[in-house]
């Protein structure tokens, strides 16, 4: 491959670019992003130029730069020329930039006309279409050998012809033109075909795939006559490709990847690694094996292990959210474990969870009167005080119950739920 790439960049001046090596050789392109995350990382590879994409042209000079006097100035130019001013002509004939430096410049096309001293160029009247001038157009096209279909045929002279005729059918006919003969149907393809077309593409170096073949046939076609695209693949005799055109990963840099992080202590592998070794490998147990690597088995947590673990993620300041299940089933808790392995308490609130029973009730009955939801907090504290929610607001209705102090005003003397009561 890179052989290939430095013969093809010797016939072209020692320069090769990604278009060029693509009109010339598809299948090293193809191969060149397969192997290689880039294009110039291909080139380095050779030791070869790559060829940079030329500037665009611009049709003003360099550093020029436009003000009201230089947007007057080409408009009283092109009107002394004889060119039109009108917005349609600039945009497409140019000067570049001209419409826009007007704008901002003038205040627009019409005022820069105005300080130009240029009148308003007059417009231009389209050419109304009759039946005799469909006609003799369509005629006019026939004998040019020009396409007569509707949808090579300019779309002005379409529109018109199906307005004055009813449609493009009937303006033919007028013409004296069969439809049949110059519309662009083909009949429906053979399993033949298909097949032929399928060896093409892996004669030219394309990769068959359904999104490769979608551009050459109909998939419905294909899945009709064949019932699917990789049995159509397999009744052409074509082995079907498993990697993708932009797959970078190769069984050797698999197992390069999977040795490094093995000697960096990783076991966990990336999305795109994971991927690439599910690709060429069929599983990580098999791209471990294939790398020399003894495979990974996922033995209990015992005490000794999981304060070792707790200490190492301590010391690389990596979470240890993951080991919450294993300190709470053999030390009771994530504090516990932390103090077994000789770790300081992380710095966190308590929480309502740590509030005493009076506190608890306190709140409980503030949300209760608020009709304000508990929340995962306070539900967590009144389990863990009164055992159930249902324990804690019996307890609730009961405190509320006992004698309170007298009301301010008689109006407003609370109920044993918190809520007021008004006489």
């Amino acid at each position: 491959m890179v052989a290939r790439l430095r013969a093809l960049a010797a016939q072209h001046g020692g320069m090769v670019s990604p278009g060029l090596v693509g009109s010339h050789d598809g299948a090293l392109l193809r191969s060149v992003r397969l192997h290689f995350a880039s294009f110039a990382m291909a080139c380095r590879a050779a030791r070869v130029a790559l060829a940079r994409r030329a500037p665009r042209s611009v049709l003003r000079r360099p550093g020029a730069v436009w003000s009201r006097a230089r947007v007057v100035r080409e408009l009283r130019r092109l009107d002394a020329e004889g060119a039109s001013t009108g917005w349609a002509e600039l945009m497409q004939r140019g000067p570049a930039g001209l419409v826009g430096a007007a704008a901002a410049y003038a205040g627009g096309l019409q005022r820069a006309r105005a300080a130009a001293g240029i009148a308003r160029p007059g417009r231009r009247r389209r050419a109304r279409w009759d039946h005799a001038a469909i006609v003799g157009a369509i005629a006019e096209r026939a004998r040019a050998g020009l396409a007569l279909a509707s949808s090579k045929a300019p779309q002005r002279l379409v529109a018109a012809a199906r307005w004055h005729f009813g449609s493009w059918e009937a303006a033919l006919a007028a013409a004296g033109i069969d439809a049949a003969e110059v519309r662009l149907q083909r009949g429906r393809y053979t399993e033949a075909e298909i097949l032929e077309r399928i060896r093409a593409m892996a004669r030219d170096g394309t990769p068959v795939r359904s999104s490769t073949l979608r551009g050459v046939v109909k998939l419905d076609t294909v899945r009709r006559l064949f019932g699917s695209v990789d049995a159509a693949i397999r009744a052409a005799g074509i082995a079907q490709v498993v990697a993708h055109g932009n797959q970078t990963w190769s069984r050797e840099r698999v197992i390069e990847e999977l040795t490094a992080r093995a000697a960096r202590g990783e076991t966990r592998l990336t999305r795109g690694l994971e991927r690439a070794v599910q690709l060429h490998f069929g599983g990580a147990r098999e791209a471990r094996a294939a790398a020399g690597l003894s495979p990974l088995v996922r033995a209990p947590w015992t005490r000794p292990s999981l304060i070792r673990e707790l200490q190492r993620r301590a010391r690389r300041g990596e979470s240890a959210r993951t080991l919450w299940g294993a300190c709470t089933r053999l030390f009771g808790s994530v504090a516990a474990a932390r103090r077994a392995a000789r770790l300081p308490a992380p710095r966190r609130s308590a929480g309502m969870a740590a509030w005493d029973r009076r506190a608890l009730l306190r709140e409980l009955r503030r949300r209760l009167a608020a009709r304000q939801q508990l929340g995962r907090g306070l539900t967590a504290g009144l389990r863990r005080a009164f055992g159930s929610l249902a324990a804690a607001r019996a307890a609730a209705r009961a405190r509320s119950a006992a004698p309170d102090p007298p009301p301010r005003s008689p109006r407003h003397a609370r109920r044993g739920d918190g809520k007021v009561q008004r006489p």
